[in-house]
């Protein structure tokens, strides 16, 4: 019997600190799934989704001061060739612009997560729906034609 070629793992959870131990749990359950996936990928994909995950925390909560119960959705999606992480929040709107986002100077104290982001992965997309933030984080296989 051949391995299914599509495996996803989902999670909500409040948008606290505490809960990006669950993001990197969520992570590692998905690399469970899909073992043959390279460690260079990995580490790009999972460094990309932690950043992204610390950004909603820190930002889609703060632009709700006062409102209680933000909250992530992240759905992980590994195929043949990519892993995406899609994620939606409901915290309020991102003020950003992702074509334009760089690093800051190198005595910043903060700052990269975007830049970074766009840095480690073919693709990071952000959309405003309704009252809904949508993150979508791509990383192709380095070694597309491996299964």
């Amino acid at each position: 019997m051949s391995e299914p070629m599509c495996r996803s793992r989902q999670l909500t959870v409040p948008a606290r600190p505490e809960n990006i131990g669950a993001v990197h749990d969520l992570i590692a359950s998905l690399w469970a799934q899909r073992p043959g996936l390279p460690a260079e990928d990995r580490l790009r994909f999972e460094t990309a989704v932690i950043e992204v995950a610390n950004n909603i925390v820190k930002h889609a909560t703060a632009r709700l001061a006062g409102v209680p119960g933000v909250t992530i959705e992240l759905t992980l999606t590994a195929t043949a060739d990519r892993v995406t992480a899609h994620f939606r929040d409901d915290g309020g709107p991102a003020d950003i612009d992702l074509a334009g986002s760089r690093m800051p100077d190198v005595m910043a104290e903060y700052g990269r997560g975007i830049a970074l982001t766009r840095a480690l992965v073919e693709e990071v997309i952000y959309e405003r729906s309704g009252s809904a933030n949508i993150w979508t984080v791509t990383c192709q296989r380095s070694d597309r034609s491996q299964p």
